[in-house]
C-alpha cells in the first residue's frame, strides 16, 4: 500500500494590542469562530493551533464558551496548541529576561486550562536568529514554523521542503519545520480541489513524506474578500471535506504526533530571517527600489526561479533605523523593564507592571509593510498606555503614591548620547539633547496619554511604484499580496519632512516665513536648529521641580549665536521651556520659531479641538490649518480621554497646521492624522545683543 503524506497545518491566530473592539469581534464571530465549527464537523482533520495573548485576553473576556471549544478539541487529540510570546513580540529584540518571560506566561496559560504545557511555539512574524535555539531550548520548547524562504538563504535548493530539520545553538537544540510557499499562496485562494489535487501529486511523487503549512487563520476569513470566499462560498468546508475524502492518501497530524513517529531530516543551521517580503519591508525606501529594479532585470533574463534563492533583502531590527518612532518605543520599552528588575530588588511586586511591558511589546506597531502597522497611531497609542502604565505603578513603588519629582539622566534610545528624563505625579517629559534639545516624549499620567505620540513623514518606495494586481486564478480570490493599488489623488499629499516631528523643534528665518505653508516646506529656514546639539551643563531636582540647563553654539548667516534653553518641569502638570540667544555679530535672525508637534489621536473629531479667545468649542479642529496674530494662549481639548493642553507664549505669530501622512494598507492607500503640529513664531527683541522668550504648557484633567 502506497504510504500517504503528512500534511501538517500550522494556523496561527492574532489580533495586536490596541486594535478595535469592533475589529476583535469581527474577526472571532467572522474567522475564528467558523474555523472552530469546522473542525467539529470534521473530526477527521487535525490542526496546530496558536492564539496570540491579545486575543486570549479578548476571548477570557468577551468571547464567552470559545475558549472551552477550543479546550474540547485540544482533550480530543484533534488540535495541538501552539505557544509563544504571549504578547506577540519579536522575541530576539527582547532581553532575554523578557523573552523568557512571555513565553513563560503562554505556557502557564495554557496549562492552567488543558493541564499541557504546548511543545511548540508561533514565531512572531517567523523572525529568525540562530540565538533563538537556545531561546527556545531554555524555556522548554521543542519545536518551531518557519518558511521555506529561511531555509533556501540557507543554501536549500531542493524543490519542495519536506519533514523537519534540527538546530542547535551552544549544544541547545530544537526541531524547525520549513512551511511550503505554493501552499501558502494556494490556501484559500485558490480553488478546492486545486489545492487537493496539488497535495495529491505530492504524494504520488513523495509517499511518505511530510509538508508544512503554517500561515495566518485571518486568511479565512478576516483579509478582503475571503469571509464571502472562504466561509459563505463554502471553501474552508470543501477543502476539509476533500482531506476527509483523501485520509487514505493525505493523513493531517500534529506537529509532536510527527516528531514522534520519525526522525528529523538532518541538522541545519539558518541565517537572521523572516519571510521574503518582511526583509523587503524593513530596508529603507531608496533600497527598496533598487531591490525591486534588480529583481526585475533578474526576472527579464528569464533566471528568476534559479537566483530566487540567494536574493534576499534586509533584517527585521532596521525597522528600528528605519522609523526613528519604531526605535525610541523598543528602547523605552527596554529601559522601562530594567527598571522593573530595580524596583523588585528593592522588595517591588511588580508583575502587574510587567505584564503592562509585555503588552507594550507587541510587535505590530514597530514596523510597517503591507499592514498599517506602525503608521496607525491608535496602535502605537495602547504601547505608550501600556509604558505609561508601567512607570506609574514602578514610580508608586519607589517614590510612594503622593506627589514627587524624579530626574535621571540616561542614554535611554541607545543613540550614545544621555537624554533627561523628568517626572511628576502628573506628567513625565523626555529631553534629547543632542536633537535641538528637544522633548521627544510628554506623558500625561492621568489620561495615560503620549502627547508626543507623533509620526514624521517620510519617503516610502510605494510612494513612486504602484501595484496593478490580478483577480486571482482558477476561480479563485486574489491575496492580499495581489489586490490592486494606486495611490492617485493621494499623490497630492506626499510631503516629506526635514525635521523630526518632536515638541520644541526649533528654527530661524532671515525673513518672516510664509506662515500658511511653513508646515510642509521647512527649506526657506536659514538655521536648522532642530539638528544642534547641545550639551547639558546643569541640572537639578527638588521636592518642587526638576530643571535641566542646555548650552549650543551655532552659525546664522555667519553670525555666531550661543543658545541657552532651559526645561522646567514643576511638581504637578506644568512644563516651561525658555530660550535665552545671544548673537556675537550683525546678520541676527529676523525670526525664530519653535514648533510645538503632538497629537490628540483624530484629527477631525468634535471630542478633540483648539480653543482660544472666544473660538467657540469644536469649532477648529486639530485638522485645520490657521495663523492666528495677537493669541498668547491657545489650548488643545480632548473630551474623549479627558484632557486639556495649554500652551502661553508671547509669541508674535502662531501657525496651526495637521500632520498626515499616504501610507499603504492591505485594503489600498490611506491619509493617516499623526498630529497637529503648532509653529509659534517671534520676532527676537535684542537687548545687549540678547533675545529671551519663553513658552509655558500646562495639561490637566477635565
Amino acid at each position: 500500500m502506497t504510504k500517504p503524506i503528512y500534511l501538517l497545518l500550522g494556523i496561527h491566530h492574532h489580533q495586536p494590542v490596541g486594535n478595535f473592539d469592533g475589529v476583535f469581534s469581527d474577526a472571532f464571530q467572522k474567522c475564528y469562530r467558523q474555523l472552530l465549527d469546522a473542525l467539529d464537523r470534521h473530526p477527521g482533520v487535525k490542526i496546530s493551533l496558536h492564539h496570540s495573548g491579545p486575543l486570549l485576553d479578548w476571548a477570557m473576556e468577551r468571547e464567552g464558551d470559545y475558549m472551552d471549544r477550543v479546550v474540547a478539541l485540544v482533550k480530543r487529540g484533534q488540535v495541538e496548541i501552539m505557544g509563544g510570546g504571549f504578547y506577540e513580540p519579536i522575541l530576539p529584540t527582547l532581553r532575554p529576561a523578557d523573552a523568557l518571560g512571555q513565553i513563560e506566561k503562554m505556557q502557564r496559560f495554557w496549562e492552567e486550562r488543558t493541564g499541557i504545557r504546548p511543545r511548540g511555539m508561533w514565531l512572531a512574524e517567523r523572525v529568525w536568529e540562530p540565538s533563538i535555539a537556545a531561546l527556545m531550548s531554555d524555556a522548554g520548547m521543542q519545536y518551531t514554523v518557519l518558511d521555506d524562504q529561511h531555509f533556501r538563504n540557507a543554501g536549500v535548493t531542493d524543490e519542495t521542503l519536506f519533514d523537519y530539520y534540527r538546530t542547535e545553538r551552544a549544544g541547545k537544540s530544537i526541531s524547525i519545520f520549513p512551511t511550503d510557499k505554493q501552499l501558502r499562496y494556494f490556501i484559500p485562494f485558490r480553488e478546492p480541489h486545486v489545492v487537493i489535487d496539488h497535495l495529491l501529486e505530492l504524494q504520488r511523487r513523495f509517499p511518505g513524506r511530510a509538508i508544512t503549512y503554517g500561515d495566518d487563520g485571518e486568511k479565512f476569513g478576516v483579509w478582503p474578500g475571503t469571509y464571502k470566499w472562504v466561509i459563505e462560498e463554502g471553501w474552508l468546508e470543501k477543502f476539509l471535506s476533500g482531506l476527509e475524502a483523501n485520509k487514505d492518501r493525505i493523513a493531517t497530524v500534529t506537529f509532536s504526533e510527527l516528531m514522534k513517529q520519525r526522525p528529523s531530516a538532518g541538522t541545519i543551521y539558518l541565517p537572521t530571517a523572516s519571510y521574503s517580503e518582511m526583509l523587503e519591508w524593513a530596508m529603507p525606501a531608496d533600497a527598496i527600489l533598487r531591490y525591486q529594479d534588480a529583481k526585475k532585470s533578474i526576472e527579464r533574463a528569464g533566471i528568476w526561479e534559479k537566483a530566487a534563492p540567494f536574493f534576499r533583502g534586509g533584517f527585521w531590527d532596521n525597522f528600528l533605523s528605519k522609523y526613528p518612532e519604531s526605535n525610541l518605543m523598543h528602547k523605552r520599552a527596554v529601559y522601562i523593564s530594567n527598571r522593573i528588575d530595580a524596583a523588585e530588588a528593592r522588595g517591588g511586586k511588580m508583575q502587574e507592571a510587567r505584564d503592562a511591558v509585555y503588552r507594550a511589546q507587541c510587535n505590530c506597531a514597530y514596523w510597517h509593510g503591507l499592514f498599517g502597522g506602525i503608521y496607525l497611531n491608535y496602535l502605537r497609542h495602547a504601547l505608550y498606555r501600556n509604558m505609561i502604565d508601567a512607570e506609574t505603578m514602578i514610580d508608586q513603588a519607589m517614590e510612594g503614591k503622593g506627589r514627587f519629582t524624579r530626574l535621571e539622566l540616561t542614554d535611554v534610545d541607545c543613540c550614545g548620547n544621555a537624554e533627561a528624563i523628568m517626572a511628576t505625579d502628573q506628567l513625565q517629559c523626555i529631553t534629547k539633547p543632542s536633537a535641538g534639545g528637544s522633548i521627544i516624549a510628554l506623558d500625561f499620567r492621568p489620561a495615560r496619554f503620549n502627547l508626543l505620540n507623533t509620526f514624521a513623514r517620510r519617503k516610502e518606495a510605494y510612494h513612486v511604484v504602484t501595484h496593478e494586481g490580478s483577480e486571482g486564478s482558477e476561480g479563485g480570490v486574489p491575496s492580499i499580496h495581489d489586490i490592486g493599488k494606486n495611490i492617485g489623488d493621494l499623490a497630492n499629499h506626499i510631503v516629506y519632512d526635514e525635521a523630526p516631528r518632536y515638541a520644541f523643534v526649533d528654527h530661524a528665518f532671515a525673513l518672516e516665513p510664509d506662515w500658511n505653508s511653513l508646515a510642509d516646506d521647512q527649506s526657506a529656514a536659514a538655521g536648522e536648529l532642530h539638528s544642534l546639539r547641545y550639551d547639558i551643563s546643569d541640572h537639578k531636582r527638588t521636592n518642587t521641580a526638576a530643571s535641566l540647563v542646555m548650552e549650543g553654539k551655532t552659525e546664522f548667516s555667519g553670525c555666531p549665536l550661543s543658545i541657552t534653553k532651559t526645561i522646567t518641569l514643576d511638581r504637578g502638570n506644568s512644563l516651561t521651556v525658555r530660550y535665552r540667544i545671544k548673537k556675537h555679530g550683525d546678520k541676527a535672525p529676523a525670526w525664530m520659531t519653535t514648533t510645538f508637534n503632538f497629537t490628540l489621536l483624530a484629527g477631525h473629531d468634535e471630542g478633540r479641538y483648539y480653543q482660544w479667545g472666544d473660538i467657540k468649542p469644536a469649532s477648529v479642529f486639530m485638522d485645520e490649518r490657521r495663523t492666528l496674530a495677537g493669541v498668547h494662549e491657545i489650548a488643545a481639548v480632548d473630551r474623549a480621554f479627558g484632557f486639556r493642553v495649554e500652551l502661553k507664549a508671547k509669541a508674535d505669530r502662531i501657525s496651526l497646521a495637521p500632520v498626515e501622512t499616504v501610507s499603504q494598507s492591505e485594503k489600498g492607500f490611506d491619509k493617516l492624522y499623526q498630529g497637529s503640529a503648532v509653529w509659534l513664531g517671534w520676532k527676537p527683541a535684542w537687548k545687549d545683543d540678547v533675545a529671551e522668550f519663553s513658552v509655558g504648557i500646562v495639561v490637566e484633567s477635565i
